[in-house]
């Protein structure tokens, strides 16, 4: 396989990387499956082994419920090809998470909402198939986690974006 095939390989990578986490942060399943081939396996979720069907269609109303926002963010994206060659159509890929989401915690009581932060690692196997570099099984790695009043905020009226149904440029 040329660079330049290799090169668009690691940019399809990338990029099921990325669908994945604008589709759970924006609560649409649909989205977030495509970073994934029909059936792909998920770990360590809940119960073991998850479809990506059926985490698409819990995990948007269980996040809605629980939490009024949420942010993913992957970096230090490291992976190998099966054979050091991406004409291999597999690669074991490491993505380090860090997720953010948000509590609203009762208003009544005069408690501050808190911020749930996430550090981990998503372990996820790719597989090409028609062309298509998607991830065909993940394990969810937690390092480590924390939970902490948000006593204060930015100022500003900051409307709410990203979610849906909520106003969002991108969409716009």
């Amino acid at each position: 396989m040329s660079g330049d095939a290799a090169a668009a390989a690691q940019q399809q990578i990338r990029d099921a990387l990325s669908w994945y986490c604008r589709g759970v942060d924006r609560l649409d399943g649909e989205v977030m499956k495509r970073g994934f081939h029909p059936g792909a396996e998920l770990y360590d979720y809940g119960a073991d082994p998850l479809t990506i069907e059926q985490f698409a269609e819990y995990a948007p109303a269980s996040l809605s419920r629980k939490f009024t926002a949420t942010q993913h963010r992957s970096s230090n994206t490291l992976g190998e090809f099966d054979d050091d060659d991406p004409a291999s159509g597999a690669a074991l890929v490491e993505t380090y998470v860090l997720a953010f989401h948000v509590e609203a915690v009762d208003a009544d009581e005069n408690t501050p909402d808190l911020l749930h932060t996430f550090n981990g690692r998503y372990i996820d196997r790719f597989t090409e198939v028609d062309g298509r570099w998607r991830i065909a099984k993940r394990t969810l790695r937690n390092d480590w986690s924390s939970v902490a009043p948000i006593e204060s905020t930015m100022s500003g009226d900051w409307p709410a974006s990203g979610r849906a149904g909520s106003p969002d440029p991108l969409t716009a």
